[in-house]
């Protein structure tokens, strides 16, 4: 593929991934003055941003040796530049490909082996387990035989999930985090859907508690296993509702989620950017662990918001120039996805679960938008289509809102 006219030495860092998490990485890196250039192999929000120059690249996964050609052909004549991965689509080809790709740009990455076993749900609730965090029942199932075994250990609710996440979007969708099972019955019936499809899937133990029992412990650690960043934030609500991505978190400062981050962290020998996921069980509040996530976070720009700027001590540390570790960081403050929070909102206010008037008070407080900030307002203008949906917004609250 030929070159896109990337071979200049006038840029600081390169951000793959142009979704809102990019965007936020953009953002932090950009409003300290770095000129950033980012990739992505679809239109997504952050390619807008007046802090980015945007291009478009092949599909890293689908297509892994044009992609690694497309990054030969572009970076070339660059000294290797700082790289930041924000999507999970190239965080397997970048760990896969770390000796080629460490030509053009330099990163900070979990070992590979340690990255394929965070990637599989299984593998991972495993690593949970002999790090001695708590975390939800877990079995495997590759085929509907295997409910023969595991039958008699199984307590309902359950929800199940895909083995491995990219192989779950490829056939069930992104909007699709979970599904839940109630009996027995159920379970059989969702499990044959979804094992046609060839896919491998666990079936969980559901933690039962609202929304706001879900924490996420963020951090950044060098190379050298020593904590530069760390920050935790809860989710008030998400989308798909109940089980999906927060759409209102608040930054917390929780020393029980901080605690449990760093045992876990250090025990799996976690290094780079990550965030960990636990949620309360109401039953007997015990803390377990949702998930590990070895890139930046969706949410990541609430941290910037709040004190920590993970990209740019990323940045730094990349670069070598060490900084003091920072910690501190201030609580309450709230980021919000409007138009994925407002869906969810929406089929709350259907089922009489939420009223408009309650919803506009989670809303309130000091808070930072996802896709909107004054000083870079395209992004939004963006979602919205630059204009016609905003006209139609009126009439569809009208006829859908619930008082």
């Amino acid at each position: 593929m030929p070159g896109t006219n990337l071979r200049t030495k006038k840029y600081d860092a390169v951000v793959f991934g142009l979704f809102e998490t990019g965007l936020g990485v953009i953002r932090s890196l950009g409003q300290n003055g770095l000129r950033v250039i980012g990739v992505d192999f679809k239109s997504n929000i952050g390619k807008v941003s007046k802090y980015v120059k945007s291009f478009r690249c092949p599909h890293p996964l689908q297509k892994e040796e044009k992609f690694i050609e497309w990054v030969r052909s572009n970076f070339a004549d660059n000294h290797p530049l700082p790289v930041f991965i924000t999507q999970d689509d190239f965080l397997a080809v970048f760990s896969r490909n770390r000796k080629t790709l460490s030509e053009y740009f330099v990163f900070n990455m979990i070992d590979h082996s340690l990255l394929e076993s965070i990637a599989d749900k299984y593998q991972q609730s495993l690593l949970a387990v002999n790090a001695g965090i708590e975390s939800p029942n877990t079995w495997l199932v590759n085929e509907l035989s295997d409910l023969q075994r595991i039958q008699d250990d199984l307590s309902f609710p359950l929800i199940i999930k895909g083995r491995d996440v990219n192989s779950w979007r490829n056939s069930i969708g992104r909007g699709i985090k979970v599904y839940p099972a109630n009996d027995k019955s159920e379970l059989k019936s969702i499990l044959s859907g979804i094992l046609e499809k060839g896919i491998s899937v666990i079936v969980q133990e559901l933690i039962c508690g609202p929304e706001t029992n879900h924490y996420k412990y963020c951090s950044y650690i060098s190379e050298d296993g020593k904590i530069l960043c760390e920050f935790t934030l809860r989710k008030i609500r998400q989308n798909p509702v109940r089980f999906g991505v927060g759409t209102v978190v608040e930054s917390v400062y929780n020393p029980e989620i901080i605690a449990l981050g760093r045992k876990l962290f250090s025990a799996i020998g976690f290094i780079g950017v990550g965030s960990a996921e636990f949620k309360q069980d109401q039953s007997d509040g015990t803390i377990k662990l949702i998930e590990i996530n070895p890139r930046y976070w969706q949410q990541n720009s609430l941290a910037t918001e709040c004190g920590i700027n993970f990209p740019y001590m990323n940045y730094l540390d990349l670069l070598q120039q060490h900084q003091d570790p920072v910690v501190e960081f201030k609580p309450g403050i709230k980021w919000i996805n409007s138009i994925k929070d407002f869906d969810t909102f929406l089929t709350y206010n259907k089922e009489g679960r939420l009223s408009y008037k309650d919803w506009r008070n989670t809303l309130k407080g000091e808070k930072i938008y996802s896709d909107f900030t004054w000083d870079d307002p395209l992004p939004r203008l963006y979602q919205f289509g630059f204009g016609p949906n905003l006209l139609k917004l009126p009439r569809f609250i009208i006829r859908n809102i619930r008082k």
